[in-house]
């Protein structure tokens, strides 16, 4: 009676020792309701979306048919970007952007953007809100322009699925100046466009 008796308390001493290694591996893999990032967070963003030109070359172009105005067109997106504080972080992106014309020529763009963001959370849900400046590479039927100003506002909401990974949508409003009456090469015009992205983001 006694070994049956040792025998059971060995098999539940094995059993509770189990028990307590299966809640310790599961809570390895526990997420928390809220993320929180802190200063030195860091992630990569990669972005693809749809170009809405509001304007161009300017506003009376767009009650005229001569060809010059813009069809609906594309964005791409990478760029990285560090928490320097709770909620707020800078980085910088490249983006590559094109859009037709109604006569088939391709006004394309790459703009280089630093960018400072305020990304406020609720729970696993993320509310980017970004001021982004830079100067672009720009290219229509054969003319370029550099250094062009650009000007970018743009926010969203992401969710975030675990620590490594988000991924939401983004709308942005985009401004495109050319100052050509500064360098004699013609008229100004203020090329104006809403985005529309997708967006993931990887944090490390």
């Amino acid at each position: 009676m006694k070994r049956l008796a040792t025998i059971a308390g060995l098999l539940a001493a094995c059993t509770l020792t189990a028990f307590a290694q299966v809640q310790e591996d599961d809570s390895i893999y526990f997420e928390p309701e809220t993320i929180v990032n802190e200063s030195g967070a860091q992630n990569i963003r990669l972005a693809l979306g749809l170009s809405f030109p509001l304007n161009f070359p300017d506003i009376p172009s767009l009650f005229e048919s001569d060809g010059t105005q813009l069809n609906i067109g594309g964005m791409g997106n990478l760029g990285y970007h560090r928490f320097i504080a709770k909620d707020i972080a800078l980085g910088f992106d490249i983006s590559f952007g094109f859009n037709a014309t109604i006569g088939e020529h391709i006004l394309s763009y790459t703009p280089i953007l630093f960018s400072a963001t305020w990304q406020p959370t609720w729970k696993k849900l993320e509310f980017p809100i970004s001021l982004n400046v830079g100067f672009a590479w720009e290219s229509y039927n054969n003319d370029n322009y550099f250094p062009g100003l650009v000007i970018k506002p743009e926010a969203g909401v992401h969710y975030r699925f675990n620590q490594d990974w988000s991924a939401g949508i983004e709308f942005s409003y985009l401004f495109m100046p050319q100052f050509c009456e500064l360098y004699g090469t013609g008229k100004n015009y203020y090329g104006q466009f809403a985005t529309i992205s997708a967006v993931a983001r990887y944090y490390f």
